[in-house]
């Protein structure tokens, strides 16, 4: 989350040209190294909400814009929040992985399309086990980390068992349900959890996109997480792209953030209904029956 305000400060002052020493000289704050570490996101700089106020009136950000209240809510998640949960495993946890962790548990909305494992919310232990194996584990220290990641999925997923979770919509593609990922038998109880989810949980909505739908509307990348956060003054959405066990960036570029919008909402608009999306998920189950 500091990487994500540090970012939009710093295109806001390169914006109209401005250097850290005029920043200072106008006293928005006290130090051109103070101002370096809040670009970069460094988590020993200590700032204000008065602070953040200060810059956003030097570099002309309307007061009333949607771009304003977007810097100044992660300015107050920042200035809210405690150590959070996953600290400990800071190792294994990816910067822009963090924003998300954080940014989840504020979300008032989450909707995410997956292309090529379900997603990691939703995942049962023995497939997550399965995406997180790799080739060679020799090393002990290798094999903490994988543990380490499999702690921080285990408590990630308790967001949606709060008592006031977000409104969850997973679009997962209809190609990697009929993967065997793990073999029959991890991959049809996992099946069976994505049923039971999309029949009986109020908040999480589960839809199949078809395959049929790619040649109408394919996605613009394997992995898109669209998040929602409620404001005073309507909602602030942010979107994070993934490429699998390889990188992720949050999209903040306007023309870049509508077409991934556009993109996850054709996704949405093509995907299978709730009945068709049950009757899709009994009959992959039944396919795997055969197989045991």
């Amino acid at each position: 989350m500091r990487r994500l305000l540090g970012a939009a400060l710093k295109r806001h002052r390169n914006a109209l040209g401005l250097t850290g020493d005029h920043v200072v000289s106008a006293g928005a704050v006290s130090s051109p190294a103070k101002l370096s570490r809040i670009e970069n996101g460094a988590s020993n700089v200590k700032f204000t909400e008065a602070d953040i106020v200060r810059l956003l009136e030097l570099y002309e950000v309307p007061r009333e814009s949607e771009e304003h209240r977007s810097v100044m809510m992660r300015a107050q998640l920042i200035l809210d929040t405690q150590q959070p949960w996953w600290w400990r495993h800071k190792g294994v946890v990816a910067a822009a992985f963090s924003d998300l962790l954080h940014i989840e548990g504020n979300a008032s909305e989450i909707q995410t399309y997956e292309g090529s494992y379900v997603p990691g919310l939703l995942q049962t232990t023995a497939y997550m086990n399965a995406v997180f194996e790799v080739p060679k584990l020799d090393e002990a220290g290798d094999r903490t980390k994988l543990e380490q990641r499999r702690e921080v999925r285990r408590q990630r997923q308790q967001l949606l068992e709060r008592t006031d979770p977000p409104e969850f919509t997973a679009l997962i593609d209809e190609a990697l349900l009929r993967r065997p990922f793990g073999g029959p038998a991890v991959m049809r109880e996992q099946l069976r959890y994505l049923f039971s989810l999309c029949e009986n949980r109020e908040r999480v909505h589960i839809r199949v996109f078809p395959s049929s739908a790619w040649g109408i509307c394919p996605p613009l990348t394997t992995a898109m997480t669209l998040v929602k956060l409620p404001e005073p003054e309507g909602l602030s959405e942010m979107l994070y792209v993934e490429a699998a066990n390889v990188t992720a960036v949050w999209v903040e570029d306007p023309p870049r953030l509508d077409e991934h919008r556009a993109s996850l909402h054709g996704v949405r608009q093509h995907a299978l209904s709730k009945a068709d999306t049950l009757r899709f998920l009994q009959d992959r189950i039944d396919d795997l029956v055969d197989q045991s």
